[in-house]
């Protein structure tokens, strides 16, 4: 059960029949393109559609401060999160917290291998509209800039929302829609993630910080 709290300051718990993923989600299709090529130059196997969806167990779903990782070599992306509840829908906050040495061999496996943290707020949205777009997401790793974009670079959370809806009937669910561009060479490797969603049409920002515990390796 997650425990989560809306811009009233009620809180929302859910248990959640599924989780999903949504990957290549950038709107920018050459992009999106020139992305998959070069994972095809490193080796990985490029998805069989775009977007792809990845489904994961929801007990993967986590709004704990620390998570403990396998690997060294793993670190967060922002991401805006859909939650439906039984009719409901909602807007968080997530990092697909991933194995970047475990993705080289197979993405399913990396992002599957990671706690995936959630923020605690959480608003309820009435319609996902382009207002949406303007949205601007921004994460750090050790308080350094990692990523910073807009929702309108993802594809539209409402078709995003209308593909999953269209793979299966549960009403209780997590999407997380995508990401947005590092402001890095490649992926940078730290203990603290910190991510923020803000701007209108949200009535607070949408904020979330963890740490990383590596486990060690008997």
């Amino acid at each position: 059960m997650l425990y989560f709290t809306d811009e009233r300051g009620s809180s929302v718990p859910v248990e959640p029949r599924a989780f999903t993923i949504a990957g290549y989600t950038g709107r920018d299709r050459a992009m999106v393109q020139k992305h998959i090529d070069e994972l095809e130059r490193e080796g990985i196997a490029p998805p069989p559609e775009v977007p792809m969806w990845y489904e994961m167990p929801p007990e993967l779903l986590t709004t704990a401060g620390i998570i403990n990782v396998e690997s060294p070599q793993s670190c967060g992306e922002v991401e805006p999160v859909l939650i439906g509840i039984d009719g409901a829908l909602y807007l968080g906050i997530g990092s697909d917290h991933t194995a970047r040495d475990v993705e080289r061999e197979d993405i399913a496996t990396s992002k599957r291998v990671c706690p995936k943290p959630m923020g605690r707020a959480i608003q309820r949205i009435a319609s996902l509209d382009a207002a949406f777009d303007a949205l601007t997401l921004e994460s750090w790793i050790d308080n350094e800039p990692y990523q910073s974009g807009r929702v309108g670079q993802i594809v539209p959370l409402a078709t995003l929302l209308d593909g999953f809806r269209a793979r299966t009937k549960v009403t209780t669910f997590v999407l997380s829609c995508g990401t947005v561009p590092l402001l890095t060479h490649g992926f940078r490797f730290g203990k603290k993630f910190t991510a923020r969603i803000s701007g209108s049409p949200l009535a607070d920002p949408l904020e979330l910080e963890y740490t990383t515990n590596v486990k060690e390796r008997s």
